[in-house]
């Protein structure tokens, strides 16, 4: 980066990186890194955007030090060194937070790992890691939601239904379906139900269930309402009015949410099990996830399953709906390392690090617990050496920092 008149003027400790900072900037970059950014820009429609290099330290800046979208620009703007770094000048003017809000949406979950990929491709030329060691471990990102209740998620469903469906009535011409506020019945439920709860007696659960169910009826019958102004607003929409036919689309989802926990809750109040719980309305992918934690058995959110390289490297990752089992993300975490590295050093030392010896016998149990003769193996021994470590031993700091830096 060519300095400006006003930086090139400052002595050279004002400007010159710090260490770490100078060896990120040189691997930044690189073109294949930038390439994910680049590819999201039209270069002829829209505005024209803040570039994918100073895009891209700044989400270094913001990963590395766990700073939200404000701190990090307030952060930026008083530090010569980040300036530097994120290739602005000392009287360049910074973005606005919000740009950064939105790039992660234009990028997505596949140009993100487009860029993790280039940064291992250019690890690997570097021979900084040679993947000769493969660690898998899982963890969950729990989602930024409150905590789930039956009678909360019916309540949330009714405002949002009604807050969508009235800002289609105010874009509707003539007479509409009028859409009647519920957020005082939902209140007197909901505050009911925290003062059944003190009781802390065997009453008090079918209390709240009958209360819940209240709540039920009151979004089966907003529900209804909403359903004629929705066929209102077709009958109005043309072929080429997009604005409306979205806010329709966002009416037709919300009832259909809406109907969705409602079903839920009458299940859990007849004992039935639910399989694909939806457990937020603003997080609709977050599920519940049993990972067995003492301090907190059940965690709402997203499952990870974080591939490493030696040295504890984050050569890949799998982000995941629910519990799936761990056992069926080994062999796609196989295939994705060998595309990599190639093949994986075996060794019969105890290391840190799963061998292909261990993995192969951890899909093979796998197999025999899923099939129909596992009673006849159920005795068998361990594949894997006794004398060795069990897999995923070793290490175990991979995971927790990863799901830190995610958190934040």
């Amino acid at each position: 980066m060519q300095l400006d008149f006003l930086t090139a003027a400052m002595p050279p400790d004002v400007w010159t990186l710090p260490a770490e900072l100078a060896s990120v900037d040189r691997l930044l970059g690189d073109p294949s890194i930038l390439a994910p950014l680049l590819s999201k820009l039209d270069p002829v429609r829209g505005r024209p955007s803040v570039p994918a290099a100073q895009v891209l330290r700044l989400f270094y800046l913001k990963e590395r030090y766990q700073l939200s979208d404000r701190d990090l620009i307030q952060e930026v703007s008083d530090s010569f060194h980040w300036r530097r770094f994120c290739h602005f000048g000392v009287a360049d003017r910074l973005p606005h937070p919000t740009t950064l809000t939105y790039w992660p949406r234009r990028l997505g979950s596949e140009g993100v790992a487009a860029i993790n990929r280039a940064v291992t491709a250019r690890l690997q030329a570097e021979k900084i890691i040679r993947g000769r060691r493969l660690r898998m471990d899982s963890t969950v990102i729990e989602a930024d939601i409150h905590h789930p209740t039956d009678s909360g998620l019916i309540a949330d469903g009714i405002r949002r239904v009604t807050r969508v469906a009235r800002q289609l009535g105010a874009t509707l011409e003539g007479a509409s379906v009028p859409i009647r506020d519920r957020a005082r019945a939902i209140k007197h439920r909901i505050l009911a139900i925290g003062k059944v709860l003190r009781r802390r007696t065997g009453e008090a659960v079918a209390e709240v269930r009958r209360i819940t169910e209240e709540l039920a009826r009151i979004g089966e019958a907003q529900g209804r309402a909403i359903a004629q102004l929705v066929d209102s607003a077709k009958q109005q929409i043309t072929v080429l009015d997009q604005s409306r036919a979205r806010r329709v689309a966002q009416v037709e989802q919300a009832l259909q949410d809406l109907q969705t926990v409602i079903r839920q809750s009458r299940a859990a109040t007849d004992g039935e099990r639910i399989a694909d719980r939806v457990v937020s309305l603003a997080d609709p992918d977050a599920r519940p996830i049993n990972k067995g934690k003492l301090g907190q058995p059940v965690q709402f959110g997203y499952k990870v399953q974080i591939i490493e390289a030696e040295d504890g490297f984050v050569t890949g990752y799998t982000v995941s709906m629910g519990n799936p089992p761990d056992t069926d993300a080994l062999g796609p975490a196989l295939d994705q390392h060998r595309a990599h590295f190639g093949a994986i050093r075996t060794s019969s030392r105890p290391t840190g690090a799963t061998t292909v010896r261990q993995i192969n016998a951890i899909v093979a149990i796998a197999a025999l617990k899923r099939s129909p003769s596992r009673n006849a193996v159920r005795n068998r021994p361990p594949a894997w050496p006794r004398n060795g470590v069990p897999p995923f031993a070793g290490r175990n700091a991979g995971a927790p920092a990863v799901k830190a830096r995610l958190a934040g």
